[in-house]
């Protein structure tokens, strides 16, 4: 701690030493049993602080880690950034949008509607197994993936054979109207599978997902580290200020008045610092 200056008996600035500062506190406090107590409560909150403090590096120093980490998976597939839950929500809600299509394709195998329902889950199922087939190889390239979307055209196209055949045998309005909505049925099947693929394609992998949430939670737990150190900054202050409010009418009694910004900025250094008397 630095130390604070007076004047002495011959005018000129004399130094004020800590064990000067730690007299002026013992008088003080045992002046009062208040005071004592104030005293005691503002070390305690500079105690509190310290360790607050402690516990914030070493959160935003798991939050570094934890970014680095993140950053280091994430560089392995840098093309796919997007948010894994939003992206799957997505492909599922376009599946979800081929239900009716499925469902028209279900009812020219199925006799009754239960029978219909299963083979209307089964359709989506085989789309939805599509989709992530033709994401997990689109990765690796190769013969695997030309054979699956092969696979796919060829499933796409027979539910629309089967929608022809359910339109052309209940449509009352001819053949050509039968295939044009069978072919527009297929044809949004097709997009809506697609659009699952892209947005699967652009899907962050599961461990980026996974270092992701950890790096986001080790954020949060800084941010909330880093409250609690201002928070309890605050607490510390306030006491600080109310016992120096109370010893400032005997420093002022023990110095010249000029000193009294020095010799309050030593207390506050002694107070900060949990210096015991």
């Amino acid at each position: 701690m630095s130390d604070s200056r007076t004047d002495g008996p011959d005018g000129q600035p004399s130094t004020m030493t800590s064990a000067d500062i730690v007299g002026f506190v013992r008088d003080f406090n045992s002046s009062n049993q208040a005071h004592e107590t104030l005293w005691t409560r503002v070390l305690q909150a500079g105690d509190a602080v310290r360790r607050a403090v402690h516990d914030r590096d070493a959160a935003q120093l798991r939050a570094r880690h934890a970014r680095s980490f993140h950053l280091a998976v994430q560089a392995e597939y840098p093309h796919r950034t997007s948010p894994l839950v939003r992206q799957v929500f997505i492909a599922m809600s376009a599946l979800g949008l081929d239900t009716v299509a499925c469902w028209f394709a279900a009812q020219a195998l199925g006799d009754g509607q239960v029978e219909t329902l299963l083979w209307t889950v089964l359709f989506l199922a085989v789309l939805a197994g599509g989709e992530v087939s033709l994401d997990y190889y689109s990765d690796r390239g190769g013969r695997a993936w030309r054979l699956l979307v092969t696979g796919l055209a060829a499933f796409v196209t027979g539910l629309g054979i089967l929608r022809f055949l359910f339109l052309a045998t209940v449509s009352v309005v001819g053949t050509a109207t039968a295939l044009v909505g069978a072919a527009l049925f297929t044809a949004a099947t097709a997009g809506f599978v697609l659009i699952g693929y892209r947005a699967l394609r652009a899907a962050e992998k599961f461990p980026a997902w996974r270092a992701r949430r950890w790096s986001r939670q080790a954020d949060k737990e800084a941010g909330a580290e880093s409250h609690q150190v201002s928070r309890l900054l605050r607490e510390r202050n306030r006491l600080m200020d109310a016992y120096i409010s109370r010893i400032r009418g005997d420093l002022l009694g023990k110095c010249p008045s000029g000193q009294l910004p020095h010799l309050e900025a030593a207390l506050r250094e002694h107070l900060a610092g949990g210096e015991q008397s």
